[in-house]
């Protein structure tokens, strides 16, 4: 756990109560704040060296040479210093006397609390508090506040207090900048940036209010084309405060024609609105001195509430967001925490307005994959989701049908038909996976074919689509996007496999499978059944779609030209693909030959801490039974309406104990829960459980930096309620059967079923 990383009695709070610059960069992803259009990692606002502030903005990327785009860093919208006779706020050990920081995860506020003491002994507590508006997306806002300690022995006269907010294009992807300024200037008191990434051409205005009711501070617009500031400055006495607002609104061309206009008259519009909810300013019989471009002139000085009244807003959206999405665990604060945690992140990586991007496998929480989308979405994310937040899902969803051309082109570009879905995206469907990567354990450089091979996730998005039908029953969706994006990924599957001469079976050879330390597999267990499943699926949907909309289902077989013939080759394929399974005992072999494969002693690396694949190397680690994720079992578990208890116990029994549980994939301890708990194994499934819940909490893996691991958060979901609750549904409605790790006494939740609202309350007899 992180020294200083404190659990609370609040089990709504995540408490750091000393400052380690050791993790400076993990807890930066720690305490990200967001909303699904940005997220904005939890850097400070007066800065700290080899900090890495970002703002990642949902589907804004721009173009680099390696993986084709990344998610690019937007200029900064927090920073804030302050100077105290002269000299500036800053964290250290020798001048900082206390430190706290919170983030509430029930109100989706950051809050900081620091008393600090400066080389001239002035002692002063400087208190902040940040949001990204759940309300309203484009809205940023800090309350930043100053007071000076009332027992100032040594001090003979006023402090002097400079305190200036900016915005800061000088921010990259660490070395990599991705923005260049196009205008600066201010309207009335409200500066803005308007700025464009270099090569995708992505516009963004950042308009920046800063404020505050004290009459006796100046106040300064400063114009630059790369930091626009607005400062105050003047004297406080001991006792005094001196607080701040700063709010900040973002637009892009991804939302609007006219980002400068619209984010202008949108925070005019928040000005206007402040002053007790009356619409019009408090105004003072005193007036402030305003400087702008060497003007000088005297203000109203005006007690505002705009801070206030975006927060309310703001808390109101995140009360009503936890009265559905929160999971009650009673008799174990550690999870109870944790589990609301991965809740939060799963909210904030989430882009409500946006069907043409999804959720990364960093959210936008860090530079980690660069902010492309994998298969994590459709597989670990959506179906928390689908249960809980339909209508998200189905955006979700709706993103991977955008994609369809380029998958289509993608199928084509291989040789092959219909539509093969890449690996990693961005925004028009193309493969983003890059060539070759760094690895990040061992440094050797490696070749990355996931792009080329790792086939599986055709299968994965189409059962996403499936699997959102059948909880929500929107026919809709179904009849409008997901019958074509199930027939097209058939169609792939089909052109995809070989028939093997001698055996009359049909094998898909040369692939990656979900474990992705065995690369030029062929026939993964995964990939076939998986495939199969989806062509078969393909064609039930089909007959269903020819009684529901009898045209529709015309025109798709008309322009994905498929005919009788077809279809039934589609069906001679469902019925002899080779699935290498042990028709005895039901035991799966993970690909051909996976079983001949020297064994491991894993007891020869007690106390490791990196995966084997860092340790051994790419090509060494190939050679062993050691899974890195679950496979098999990731199959038994996403299909476990199709598997009795006795085949996924004798696959449990051998491919458990050969996974790399701590340091292979954060995406599966969690996704075994599920599994362990059909078993009974409850002390197991705990202990995975854990493991996926306190991954990013505690930096189990040392690489939080990079982001948080947003797969994992989901899968923790269904852990505890496909797991820990055994929910399940049947045409007559639902069933739980609990399995209580020790402590527990109570599990409660709400998901949503054909359109219902389901309360579950699990209380342990």
């Amino acid at each position: 756990m992180y020294e200083g990383v404190i659990y609370s009695v609040n089990l709504w709070q995540i408490d750091e109560e000393a400052f380690d610059a050791d993790k400076l960069r993990s807890l930066e992803t720690l305490y990200t704040i967001g909303n699904g259009y940005f997220g904005t990692r939890g850097a400070f606002e007066e800065g700290y060296p080899k900090a890495t502030p970002a703002t990642l903005m949902a589907g804004v990327f721009d173009k680099i040479d390696i993986g084709k785009e990344e998610l690019a860093n937007a200029p900064d919208w927090l920073p804030i210093k302050l100077f105290v006779n002269g000299e500036r706020f800053w964290l250290s050990k020798e001048k900082t006397l206390s430190y706290r920081r919170v983030l509430d995860m029930q109100r989706g506020v950051l809050r900081r609390e620091v008393h600090w003491r400066s080389s001239a002994g002035v002692a002063l507590r400087v208190v902040t508090e940040r949001f990204a508006s759940l309300h309203d997306e484009h809205v940023g806002a800090i309350r930043y506040s100053v007071t000076i300690d009332k027992d100032q022995p040594a001090l003979t006269g006023p402090i002097e207090i400079v305190l200036s907010a900016s915005l800061n294009l000088a921010v990259g992807n660490y070395d990599l900048m991705h923005w260049e300024p196009v205008a600066q200037h201010h309207d009335g008191e409200i500066s803005w940036l308007h700025s464009q990434t270099r090569k995708s051409s992505v516009h963004l205005a950042q308009t920046m209010s800063f404020s505050t009711a004290r009459c006796d501070f100046h106040k300064e617009l400063i114009r630059s084309d790369i930091t626009p500031m607005i400062r105050f400055y003047g004297a406080l006495a001991p006792g005094e405060t001196l607080a701040t607002e700063k709010v900040v609104v973002m637009y892009t061309s991804r939302d609007v024609k006219k980002p400068l206009a619209t984010a202008l008259e949108h925070h005019h519009r928040i000005m206007r609105a402040n002053g007790g909810g009356n619409g019009t300013p408090v105004e003072h019989g005193d007036q402030y001195t305003l400087h702008i471009e060497g003007i000088t002139s005297e203000q109203p000085c005006q007690q505002t509430h705009v801070y206030e009244m975006l927060l309310a807003d703001h808390q109101n959206a995140w009360e009503h967001y936890w009265n559905i999405s929160d999971v009650i665990i009673e008799g174990d604060a550690k999870a109870q925490r944790a589990i609301r945690y991965n809740l939060y992140q799963l909210r904030i990586s989430d882009p409500p307005h946006d069907s043409h991007y999804s959720i990364a496998a960093k959210g936008l929480t860090g530079f980690g994959y660069r902010g492309h989308v994998f298969q994590d979405t459709e597989i670990f994310m959506l179906p928390y989701f689908t249960f809980v937040h339909p209508d998200l899902a189905r955006n979700l969803l709706l993103y991977r049908y955008h994609l369809l051309p380029g998958a289509r082109a993608k199928a084509r570009l291989n040789g092959y038909e219909g539509a093969q879905f890449p690996w990693e995206s961005t925004l028009d469907g193309s493969e983003a996976t890059p060539g070759a990567i760094v690895h990040p354990e061992s440094g050797e450089l490696i070749a990355v074919l996931n792009g080329s091979l790792e086939l599986h996730i055709t299968a994965s998005i189409a059962y996403a689509f499936w699997h959102y039908w059948n909880v929500t029953g929107d026919d809709e969706c179904m009849r409008l996007y997901g019958a074509e994006l199930l027939l097209s990924t058939a169609q792939f599957w089909v052109s995809r496999v070989t028939c093997n001469a001698g055996s009359g079976e049909y094998e898909i050879n040369n692939v990656i499978g979900p474990d992705e330390w065995h690369e030029h597999v062929n026939n993964n267990a995964y990939t076939n059944v998986m495939a199969r499943w989806n062509i078969s699926t393909a064609l039930d949907t089909l007959d269903w779609l020819k009684n529901a909309d009898a045209a529709k289902a015309r025109a798709l077989l008309q322009n994905l030209h498929l005919d009788e013939q077809k279809l039934h080759h589609w069906r001679d394929v469902i019925d002899h693909i080779r699935i290498a399974q042990d028709k005895q005992s039901g035991l799966f072999e993970q690909f051909d030959g996976f079983f001949q494969l020297e064994h491991f002693d894993q007891d020869k690396y007690r106390g490791r801490k990196a995966s084997y694949q860092g340790l051994l190397g790419v090509s060494v680690v190939g050679r062993y039974q050691i899974v890195k994720q679950a496979d098999v079992l990731m199959l038994l578990t996403v299909l476990r309406q199709h598997y009795d208890l006795e085949t996924k116990r004798v696959n449990w029994d051998y491919y458990y104990p050969i996974t790399d549980h701590d340091y292979g994939s954060s995406l599966t301890p969690a996704l075994h829960v599920i599994l362990a708990c059909e078993l009974g194994l409850t002390d197991a499934a705990y202990d995975l459980f854990m493991k996926g819940a306190l991954v990013d909490l505690e930096d189990q893996r040392g690489n939080s930096a990079e982001g948080i691991h947003d797969a994992c958060a989901g899968a923790v979901w269904q852990a505890a309620i496909t797991g820990f609750a055994g929910l399940r549904f049947t045409a007559g409605g639902y069933t739980t059967h609990p399995h209580w790790p020790e402590g527990w006494t109570r599990l409660a939740f709400k998901c949503c079923f054909k359109g219902q609202l389901v309360e579950v309350d699990l209380r342990k007899g």
